[in-house]
């Protein structure tokens, strides 16, 4: 393990599939970031879980922070769904609200003394936000999330619509010499390659949960990827190769 944090949340992991196997209950951990995902990963390569199905989710599909669930209907007989809420978080009085960041809307949170480990994604649109909440913590939230910045805000129980999830993605075709994934990221991001580099080393490039240190991996369709400080995108579908002999790439880049 490469540090305390990461070797309490592998025991941890291994205790929650343990439980759910001999007690035949659900269990599900705290959201995971992307590291902590990595950490997942890690104990599933190492056949450490006990045997029993698990899942991750994180409100919709395409979050970054997600729940293990262990357990399933299969095993167990019935569906439990993850307990996770959505609250959507909007200004009092509209007209003379400003419009706040992602980082507003976290550090209001987190000045509340929530764990961060309790709340997933952060979806902001405009002067709303939409927060997935570990169920546990809801009503406090609902109670206690009051104000961001100096505007006054309330608290609902609401779903992510499905038109602010189509429009955060912008589907385009780019064209790469190779489906490897430090070509991809350049070009999604306007970047030189060798300007990728780093974000390898300091373990901030993710494919589908897994941190990836090796830049020359190759991208295969329905991969997802995260770079920290970027933002993450979908690589949809490798078209083909161009006339001049380069891959078209469609890929879905999430812009909120």
């Amino acid at each position: 393990m490469a540090n305390q944090e990461e070797e309490l949340l592998y025991k941890r992991l291994i205790e929650l599939s343990n439980r759910a196997y001999q007690n035949n209950i659900y269990c599900f951990s705290d959201f995971l970031s992307i590291a902590g995902q990595d950490t997942f990963y890690k104990a599933v390569k190492d056949k450490s879980f006990a045997p029993i199905s698990y899942e991750l989710f994180g409100g919709y599909e395409n979050c970054e922070r997600k729940m293990v669930r262990f357990g399933s209907e299969q095993d167990f007989g019935y569906e439990l769904d993850f307990p996770i809420k959505c609250i959507k978080v909007e200004p009092v009085a509209k007209k003379f609200a400003k419009k706040h960041s992602h980082r507003d809307f976290l550090g209001s949170l987190m000045s509340l003394g929530l764990d961060r480990k309790k709340f997933g994604d952060i979806f902001v649109d405009d002067m709303e936000a939409y927060i997935y909440v570990d169920e546990s913590a809801c009503d406090y939230v609902l109670e206690n999330f009051t104000s961001v910045g100096r505007d006054i805000v309330k608290c609902t129980i609401s779903e992510l619509p499905e038109s602010y999830i189509k429009e955060a993605l912008e589907s385009k075709v780019i064209q790469v010499a190779s489906p490897r994934i430090d070509a991809v990221i350049s070009r999604v991001y306007n970047l030189s390659r060798k300007d990728t580099i780093p974000y390898f080393t300091e373990k901030k490039v993710s494919v589908n949960g897994r941190i990836v240190e090796n830049n020359d991996k190759n991208l295969s369709d329905g991969d997802t990827v995260s770079v920290r400080g970027f933002g993450k995108f979908n690589f949809v579908k490798d078209l083909g190769l161009s006339k001049k002999g380069k891959h078209n790439i469609e890929v879905e880049v999430f812009g909120r």
